[in-house]
């Protein structure tokens, strides 16, 4: 499934899935958009600072419908 994350925040985010079968790592600079092929219902975690270290900051499931406030755009 084509998907596509838009970095909405100012700081460099990587986008990041580790399943059985698939893996996944992008680089989102600020404001910027990227597009993936993942398939349906695969977990993406999204890692950036937080508190002076790295760590999960959010994540997304491919393929679910989001708000018109949230980051992913399918």
């Amino acid at each position: 499934m084509e998907w596509c994350y838009h970095n909405q925040s100012d700081a460099l985010v990587v986008l990041r899935c580790d399943e059985e079968n698939f893996y996944m790592e992008k680089v989102a600079f600020p404001f910027d958009m990227v597009s993936f092929e993942a398939p349906a219902s695969t977990k993406v975690f999204i890692w950036g600072y937080c508190n002076g270290s790295v760590a999960i900051i959010d994540s997304f499931v491919v393929g679910k419908s989001m708000g018109p406030d949230d980051s992913q755009v399918t």
